[in-house]
């Protein structure tokens, strides 16, 4: 027991200790900073708003602010936006993320891809426009025919005019026409609210109501048009108001969505009284 003494208390023994001693508190100390200086720890930046840039100018602005990126070619063609423009961002824009993160960004396709446009023939009018909608076609115009049937398609148009026939290949994006029974007597559908949708909303609802996109009136919007919000109509909305199917509404734009107008909120315990 006294040489065990001894020993713990020797010099040579006590300089070990404080040798090893030294080196863990070097190596943990060491360990921390370099996981810090590695991680960025304590270092981050904001994502800027990429849509819409083209992927060189995007890339370049990732570069300063000492981001990474991966690009991923979208399958999806968005109408309205440059081909290989940015669409969109993971993380999305204006998230805080540490320098060094890796962002993947989403572009519109180069090159477009071709799908068979859908079997139409006799298929009601929203089941067909949904199925285009899947494809990224384009619907220009519903246009009413007066016929036997009601709200079903006729016959579809491309961008050249000609028939456009089932499971032909189309570029997304491709552009038509819609062709829909009315009746002989011309058929009436119910003309929908579209105030405070956004625009892209507001043509995907008139569509599915075998209704057109008439005039449409920019009074503040700034950008982004499918993203502007329906400020009014023309005809203006009321309760069971029928129009005639294949009518075209106007619609009012603003990119502001605070100059909707609140509809009133009634209190039934006041109008009681």
């Amino acid at each position: 027991m006294k040489q065990w003494l001894r020993f713990l208390f020797s010099r040579s023994f006590v300089k070990t200790a404080l040798i090893a001693g030294a080196v863990v508190v070097v190596s943990v100390f060491g360990s921390l900073w370099w996981l810090s200086s590695t991680t960025m720890h304590g270092h981050t930046v904001e994502i800027p708003n990429l849509k819409m840039m083209q992927l060189e100018e995007a890339t370049a602005q990732l570069d300063s602010l000492g981001l990474g990126y991966e690009v991923i070619d979208s399958t999806h063609y968005v109408p309205g936006v440059p081909e290989g423009a940015i669409i969109e961002s993971f993380p999305k824009e204006y998230a805080t993320v540490k320098l060094g993160r890796k962002i993947l960004l989403s572009t519109n396709p180069a090159r477009l891809p071709k799908y068979p446009l859908p079997n139409y023939k006799d298929q009601l009018v929203s089941y067909v426009t949904s199925k285009f909608k899947t494809k990224g076609f384009i619907i220009d115009s519903i246009i009413a025919v007066p016929d036997l049937s009601h709200d079903l398609v006729l016959r579809v148009v491309d961008e050249n005019d000609s028939i456009a026939d089932e499971q032909k290949l189309y570029e997304t994006g491709s552009r038509f026409k819609i062709y829909v029974s009315a009746g002989l007597d011309g058929a009436m559908v119910y003309l929908p609210n579209l105030v405070g949708m956004k625009f892209s909303e507001a043509q995907e609802k008139l569509s599915f109501s075998s209704l057109n996109v008439g005039a449409v009136i920019y009074q503040a919007v700034t950008e982004d048009t499918l993203g502007a919000f329906v400020l009014k109509s023309s005809p203006a909305y009321e309760e069971d108001l029928e129009v005639k199917a294949g009518s075209a509404v106007d619609l009012w734009l603003v990119s502001d969505s605070t100059l909707i107008p609140q509809p009133e909120i009634i209190d039934t315990l006041d109008a009681e009284f």
